[in-house]
Formats: C-alpha cells, structure tokens, sequence
C-alpha cells in the first residue's frame, strides 16, 4: 500500500496540464459523427473489407495533421489491409501503442430493429455493427489520442496507432504486422486494445477490469471412420456410435483447477463486493476451492469457473446429411480454451488418455497463439488506476482473464505489455446482447466519456 501511495505521489508531481483545454461535449459530439461514418463501412468478417476503413482511418488522421501508412495490402489480399500512424513526442520514454481492429462478425439484419451498418441514433444510442466490437473502442482511443495532440500536451513517450485486419476470424492482420514491421514495433513498452470491461449492473459500476491475460484457443476436430451403408441394416462399423462415445468420456471428464496470479488477484478483489463466508472464499481462493461448499459456489458462477481452468465445449457435430444413410464418417467440433500457461502438447495427451480410442482421430483446427499473461507493476496500469479513480473514487480497479480470444498475443510475443482496456462503461445486458450479437450499439455518453478517458491515462502514463 505505502508504494502505491508513494507512486501516486509521484505522478501529482509531474506537470500534466495541457496546453489548449479540451471541449468534451465538442469532442463527444466528433466522436458520435466520426464512429457514424465508420460504423457505416460494412467491414463483415468474410470478406473483411478492411481497405476502406484504412483510408477512412488514414484521411481522419491526414486532417489532423498525422501521416500513416496503408499496410500488408498484398499479403493479406484483396481489399484487405493494415493501417499504421505514429504521434511523435520527445522520445524520453518508450512508446505506447493504441491497436485496434477494423472487421466485424456478420449480422442477420431480420434480428435488428435499425440497420445494422446505418449508424442509426435512437433512445440515446448509437446502433451498428462494431459498435462495442471493437470499431466504437477504436474511435474512441484514437479520438482521445487526436485530443492529446491539438491540446499540446508535451509527449515524452510517441502514440502508435495501429488498426488490424482480420481480427474475427483467423488474426492474419496483426499477425502479418508483428512479422513484418518489427522496425515499428521495436520501440514500444505498452499497448492498449479490446478485452478489458467496466460493467454496470443497472447503473451501478461493478469494476474497471483491466484485462492482463487471456486464455489460448485451441481448437480441436475428433473423426471416426466408418462403413457407409442403409441405415435399415445397423452394423457395428457405424462410425456415429463411436465417437458419441469420445464426446460422452470428454463431456464427463473435469480438467483440473489452477490459480494463475491474475485471477488470483481479481477473485480477492471481488471479496470487497461479498460479505460474509463468501468474501472470505474469494479472498484466498486457493484454500477455499478444497472446501467442497466453496468450491461449489465458486465454480458455480460460470466466468469464475472458466478463468479458474482449462475448458472444452463441444460445439460441432456432422453425421450422414440423410436419416436412412450410415455416414462414411462422423465428425466432432471442440472449442478448447487453455489458460495462459498450460502447455498445448500435455494438454493432448491427457485427452487423448482420456478418450483412449485410436479409431478417433484428432486435428487442430485453430492452433493456439503465444501465451498472454502481463504484469501490472508498471507506469501504465498506475496511470489507468489514476484516471479510474478520477472519474470514480471509490472504485475498483483489478485485473480480468479473457476468457475469449483477441490479437494481443501477438504483440505480447514481441515482450510489449499489453492490457485489454474498454474506454467505455456498458450494462451487463448490452454487453451479453449486443457483441456478436443484435442491435449492438453504445451510448452517445460513452462516446463522451471514452475519449476523456483515454486521453487521462495518455497524459498520466507520460
């Protein structure tokens, strides 16, 4: 506690006025019309798109003075791009970097009541595809970073931006930039994208969460072969039965129980939120998962159960396209998330001892990328603390696993650290409706409200 205290001191020493004050309604309202715009761009991930939304990105920048560089358009294909800029400071200090990414998922517009790419306002909101997921957040950062700019405020540390292709669907866009440019990334210490939240449970701010870690995908496909033949006549070379079987001993099988240090953390700082045998729980996890009522609870709430393990949904499952056919072959989807330090080759091995059925055969669908897992000792999570606390006094700021997947593995390989930082408060039930969900959309308060928050930790991390 004492070298938090001494560390904030330290940061109110440092002279963080800016130069030109900032008109944060004018900015709310340029906020509101520049994500309209993009929202617009129907950046649908396939195709992507994402060249359209670079020269957008690129011209908002060209306007306020910024030159950047259209990226990666033929690695990456057609109609399909990076987007890279740099604000210069005094280069004191190493740079942070603001990455966002361009694409979205695809939409079923019977489901919206608004046009998912129109940029509709309606009831204090504005609606569209990408509008949490993650276009919003990434106007929202480069707005704060633009206001830093014609502010004057003195820069000992560059702002990268980065926006990336392809995030939704196979994360080629950051991966190709991290390849590629290592020159533009050589001198960068901190990077802020998507992951993190600041929930509201009807108005009420639970936390700012800070995402430091998020666990690994890894994909997997079971196939049994078998003997096709009419579905009148059962035989035992039917290759359904077989892998029913696989899924049933996975389905029952519980990976075991692991604290990492940032749950760890997030859990005990939970506890001040509960009274009672429950907060106590939650303040030492690690002693309460072997108390049989505890453990029950705990791993009863599901976001809590999913961070505190490995997990395996089995989402996918082909037969025969035909009731009377007995297939050739059957096939079986597993969405495995491995947490940030499990190794991928032992976690195979313990499933495939479990199954303990050579006629099932495994591929990976989706390999996992590199381990995410950063610390939080650093000048830019005080600074986030700092402009947390500014907003919110009494809140709580801890540290959240993804339990999803982003592209922050990719720079984190790079030894950058990386946080998932939401610029936005949302309600739980327009987070849970809205991303990759229908009528996506923010409030026009949060469009205020990001790009102040964002500028605060950019000055205070200076």
């Amino acid at each position: 506690m004492k070298r938090f205290a001494v560390g904030l001191a330290l940061f109110a020493a440092a002279p963080l006025a800016a130069q030109t004050p900032v008109n944060w309604d004018s900015l709310g309202a340029e906020t509101q019309r520049v994500l309209a715009a993009y929202l617009q761009i129907n950046t649908t991930n396939p195709p992507g798109n994402e060249l359209e939304t670079a020269r957008f990105l690129q011209k908002l920048l060209a306007d306020n003075g910024i030159e950047s560089q259209i990226l990666d358009t033929t690695e990456l294909g057609p109609g399909r791009a990076n987007l890279y800029a740099r604000i210069r400071g005094n280069g004191s200090k190493k740079a942070i970097a603001l990455v966002s990414h361009m694409d979205v998922v695809p939409v079923t517009p019977a489901f919206w009541s608004v046009d998912a790419f129109g940029g509709v306002v309606k009831d204090g909101f504005l609606y569209g595809r990408g509008a949490l997921d993650m276009k919003g957040e990434g106007i929202a950062a480069l707005l704060g970073a633009l206001a830093i700019k014609r502010s004057g405020v003195p820069l000992n540390r560059d702002i990268v931006i980065i926006a990336n292709a392809d995030e939704e669907l196979g994360g080629t866009g950051a991966a190709t930039f991290v390849t590629r440019h290592p020159d533009l990334l050589k001198d960068v210490e901190f990077l802020i994208t998507e992951g993190g939240a600041n929930p509201l449970d009807q108005g009420r701010l639970l936390y700012y969460g800070v995402s430091v870690s998020e666990k690994r995908t890894f994909w997997q496909r079971l196939t049994v072969h078998g003997i096709p033949s009419h579905g009148s006549r059962p035989t035992k070379h039917n290759p359904v039965p077989r892998l029913v079987q696989a899924l049933d001993k996975i389905a029952h099988y519980e990976t075991p129980l692991r604290v990492t240090p940032g749950v760890r953390k997030y859990l005990h700082d939970l506890s001040t939120q509960f009274t009672g045998v429950q907060a106590s729980w939650l303040a030492n996890v690690d002693s309460a998962l072997k108390v049989p009522a505890a453990r029950d609870w705990i791993l009863g709430h599901v976001e809590w159960n999913a961070i505190l393990r490995n997990t395996i949904s089995e989402t996918g499952l082909s037969g025969s396209n035909k009731t009377n056919v007995i297939p050739a072959e059957a096939t079986a989807e597993l969405d495995i998330r491995l947490l940030p330090d499990q190794d991928t080759a032992a976690f195979k091995a313990e499933l495939l001892k479990v199954v303990n059925d050579t006629a099932v055969h495994w591929t990976t669908i989706l390999p996992p990328k590199p381990a995410l897992e950063s610390p939080i000792e650093t000048d830019l999570f005080r600074a986030i603390e700092r402009a947390a606390r500014d907003r919110d006094p009494k809140a709580l700021i801890t540290t959240v696993m993804l339990t999803g997947a982003t592209d922050r593995p990719a720079y984190r390989a790079l030894n950058i650290v990386t946080y998932g930082l939401d610029p936005f408060k949302v309600e739980l039930d327009d987070d849970q409706r809205g991303v990759h969900g229908n009528d996506e959309r923010i409030s026009l308060e949060n469009l205020k409200f990001g790009p102040h928050f964002i500028y605060d930790i950019l000055r205070y991390v200076q």
